[in-house]
């Protein structure tokens, strides 16, 4: 801890620990979202950091946590990081991370195959369950029922529940009152965008990490949030998404970004640049297959492996977010999507096919678009 920054360690889930999660047979793989290898906590997260250190030490107080915010203001990244050290504190015990929509189709599969019980104790036996993305559960009366009995037996045998929402239960229409009440017996934690000092730390941080090197005048401008180009950019996916783009349209090697060319780069953005369709359009004429079934929920692995083309590339080349994207490839939630993008990162280093695909559907995309 320094200058009221405090750091904990972004872990991925252990395969010990993924082992437990097999009820959610099609879930994907956890791990953050960003390259940090650190949460960093400023004063303006400082009550966030405290509500998870109750929950680690299963204070009932705590339970249920309700954290709250934007877009890319580290909720997923939070998650799954309780998780991982939960299973280091506590060996012995259970902990599911999983998101609403998983959720609310277990719920359903559950009440098709008459297996409800079974699904109950699932989550009964589980010593700390976070729910991401919780506000897909607003449609859902019967899955929202079932989380309340749950809530109930978790309070009742000092089970720790922690939830994700872009705003509190309250301000969510369609959400249960009864639920909504449950949520906000306890904790209501809103994460906020990091502010200068831990900015600051970020900056300096993904910098490094992408070799990138930023002159005076820049770096300030991309801590501090009061500048245009702060504003712009002022949440860690952003300011990451920022430096990689800056060093790809610059060609560099670890030389010097004027603020010039941060601004250049960022007016850029508009109507040159290749949207989420016209990247799948392109993704799906190159590799001859339909888009509908691109968009589908089709396993089939061509059509698996094209999809993750396609999101990979609407990554890289659109400020699209996790969510943006899976909307577009069937209202997909954001955690599915980036176990899609890192996949087929993962796969270019290991498959010829893949990389030779990304690298001609780039060249396509670069005839016609400006590419970043």
């Amino acid at each position: 801890m320094a200058n009221g920054i405090f750091a904990i360690p972004i872990k991925r889930l252990e395969p010990a620990a993924s082992e437990q999660l097999d009820l959610f047979e099609n879930s994907p793989p956890l791990g953050p979202e960003d390259s940090l290898k650190q949460f960093i906590f400023g004063k303006e997260n400082a009550p966030a950091r405290q509500a998870l250190e109750c929950v680690l030490a299963q204070q009932a107080v705590a339970s249920p946590l309700v954290l709250y915010g934007d877009s890319g203001t580290g909720k997923s990244v939070l998650g799954h990081t309780l998780v991982a050290q939960w299973f280091q504190r506590y060996p012995e015990q259970k902990a599911l991370h999983t998101t609403g929509a998983d959720f609310a189709r277990m719920h359903a599969r559950a009440v098709y195959t008459h297996s409800m019980n079974e699904f109950r104790q699932r989550f009964l036996r589980v010593g700390l369950l976070v729910i991401d993305d919780l506000e897909i559960l607003k449609t859902r009366s019967a899955a929202q029922q079932m989380l309340c009995n749950l809530i109930d037996h978790f309070q009742a045998n000092d089970r720790m529940l922690v939830v994700c929402l872009p705003e509190l239960p309250t301000h969510l229409s369609d959400f249960d009152d009864r639920l909504s009440s449950r949520l906000m017996e306890r904790l209501q934690i809103k994460l906020h965008p990091p502010g200068d000092s831990a900015r600051e730390v970020i900056v300096d941080r993904l910098a490094q990490q992408h070799g990138v090197e930023l002159d005076l005048p820049t770096r300030d401008s991309l801590i501090k949030p009061s500048s245009h180009l702060g504003a712009q950019v002022d949440t860690v996916p952003k300011i990451r998404q920022a430096l990689i783009r800056l060093r790809s349209e610059a060609e560099l090697d670890a030389l010097d970004l004027p603020k010039s060319d941060v601004q250049t780069l960022l007016d850029q953005q508009g109507g040159e640049t290749p949207d989420i369709k016209h990247i799948a359009a392109t993704v799906s004429k190159h590799l001859n297959i339909r888009l509908n079934d691109i968009k589908s929920s089709s396993r089939r692995q061509y059509v698996v492996r094209a999809r993750g083309i396609a999101i990979y590339l609407c990554r890289e080349f659109t400020r699209s977010s996790f969510g943006d994207i899976g909307q577009y490839f069937g209202k997909r939630d954001h955690s599915t999507i980036m176990h899609a993008f890192k996949k087929t990162a993962s796969a270019l280093n290991k498959d010829a096919s893949i990389r030779v695909a990304i690298n001609e559907i780039t060249d396509k995309l670069a005839q016609k678009y400006k590419l970043n």
